[in-house]
């Protein structure tokens, strides 16, 4: 396991509330997100940031703040590191194993009670059907402002990860002429970057034109669309260390005490998760346009956890990695 942040933060600040916990804590984040969490923090004290916009800001990054200060707020006493933890599937399986305390960003409810003997949620941080994301494309993709319908939408092929369940599902939902698991982010960039992918799904980024960058790739959204993900968001907790109860009563007294300050809305919002300007753009809900012919296929790939770190396409699982460019046609 690779540390990451070698620096601990000591909550020793005294509170009127009674002390949870004195234990060292371990929260595992995505390996691209303790990146740009780093990038953001700018050596800053994450327990004294009290706005979460500004460069290399976004959902995953500010929640990482939110949960070390919900975790001051509770009475957590105890030194916390940051640990790298790789795809979300590794994660949630370093959480079930106990060779983590606690995601440092939030998680789908549906995967913390898949493994709920193993893992508990914390209290709500983002409710149900108020998690929208964008379908970014490249930023000079002339094909971004052609879309004006469904069939167009439809004309287009995804790049997702199959462990990201509502995010593949509602895409399963559309009918897309292609859906392609990419079981890493930076990987699923590289394949809108080089054209094997039309667009990736995002929540929306702070700024008016609500620009994503990474690694240099400029990617903005179809404007006027946006799609809803089922399910509620929670930090995910192990319940394999001896210490598990008193932290998830910490994190849930913590995460109580920013709600009662509007913190946890003013850092999505800040951080663009929440962002005005999409408003009134068509949204894409749960129930889609009809199933789509590719989700029967998801179901039967479920099972099979070889293909964890392999890319393939629904439409084509004959061994086309890599597809062809785009045959996006507007009309």
């Amino acid at each position: 396991m690779i540390i990451l942040a070698a620096a601990a933060f000591c909550f020793d600040i005294k509170i009127s509330k009674a002390d949870h916990g004195e234990h060292s804590l371990r929260i595992v984040v995505a390996d691209d997100v303790l990146v740009d969490y780093n990038k953001f923090l700018a050596d800053r004290d994450p327990l004294e940031i009290t706005t979460f916009d500004g460069p290399h800001s976004r959902r995953d990054v500010v929640e990482v703040v939110l949960i070390q200060q919900a975790l001051q707020k509770g009475g957590w006493r105890g030194d916390v590191t940051l640990i790298s933890g790789g795809p979300y599937a590794r994660m949630m399986q370093m959480i079930a194993d106990g060779d983590a305390d606690i995601t440092g960003s939030s998680t789908w409810l549906r995967d913390i009670e898949h493994r709920g003997d193993l893992v508990a949620a914390s209290s709500v941080v983002i409710p149900l059907g108020r998690f929208e994301a964008g379908f970014y494309m490249l930023a000079d993709n002339p094909n971004r402002l052609k879309i004006r319908n469904l069939r167009s939408l439809q004309r287009l092929r995804g790049a997702s990860n199959r462990n990201w369940k509502p995010d593949w599902q509602a895409l399963g939902k559309l009918g897309l002429v292609d859906l392609i698991h990419v079981p890493a982010w930076d990987l699923m960039v590289q394949f809108v970057a080089e054209g094997r992918a039309d667009f990736l799904l995002a929540p929306f980024q702070p700024g008016p034109d609500m620009e994503l960058v990474v690694d240099g790739v400029r990617m903005l959204p179809i404007p006027g669309y946006k799609i809803a993900l089922d399910g509620s968001r929670h930090f995910a907790v192990t319940k394999n260390t001896p210490y598990s109860g008193d932290l998830i009563v910490a994190v849930d007294q913590g995460l109580s005490e920013l709600q009662k300050i509007g913190r946890i809305e003013q850092a999505y919002r800040q951080s663009g998760f929440f962002h005005p300007a999409v408003k009134n753009w068509t949204m894409i809900g749960s129930d889609g346009f009809g199933q789509s012919n590719i989700l029967p296929q998801h179901h039967a790939l479920d099972q099979d956890n070889s293909m964890e770190m392999q890319i393939f396409s629904l439409r084509d699982r004959t061994g086309r990695l890599y597809p062809e460019a785009s045959i996006f046609d507007p009309s």
